[in-house]
């Protein structure tokens, strides 16, 4: 999100003339913050595409509401704050939807299964439940100790695995 900012930054200095205008500058840099933000939320909260699962009433109003606030402070004007046109708004908040939403939302889908260990993913609900239980009672059995959840994870992994039948 830094590099997409300072690259919106830059646009904003070449194009809309910020350069010579410096409370347009923090204008500017304060919707670009929030749009940033409030796109981030939506995205950051589901592990798969954000569009996989409708976040709940309160998260959809929160940022609709912090993006209506946000916006509308800024065609008033706020002390050091000079209002922005309705076109320069809507072209941050489309710059940070495409951002955040597409961009970054590839970034992180394919990241987080690239990370993603390829038998925990596939696995079905009823094994991994067992191996979890199972991995549960060996943390029980070395006294709550940190530092063996990997071993018994993989050692209680083996067990199920061995117990299940093949198809």
């Amino acid at each position: 999100m830094v590099a997409e900012a300072l690259l919106a930054l830059w646009f904003g200095w070449s194009r809309f003339g910020l350069g010579s205008d410096e409370s347009g500058l923090y204008t500017f840099s304060f919707l670009t913050l929030l749009y940033f933000a409030a796109l981030s939320i939506v995205s950051a909260r589901e592990r798969r595409w954000f569009w996989m699962t409708m976040p709940s009433k309160l998260v959809v109003a929160a940022v609709v509401a912090e993006t209506l606030i946000g916006t509308s402070l800024m065609f008033v004007g706020l002390p050091g704050l000079a209002p922005v046109p309705w076109w320069e708004a809507l072209a941050i908040f489309g710059y940070a939807a495409v951002s955040c939403l597409v961009v970054n939302e590839v970034v992180k889908v394919v990241l987080i299964n690239w990370r993603r260990p390829a038998g925990i993913a596939g696995m079905p609900a009823t094994l991994r439940m067992q191996i979890a239980t199972r991995a549960y009672e060996l943390y029980e059995h070395h006294g709550y100790s940190d530092g063996h959840a990997d071993q018994d994870w993989l050692q209680a992994e083996r067990e199920i695995r061995k117990k299940a039948p093949t198809k």
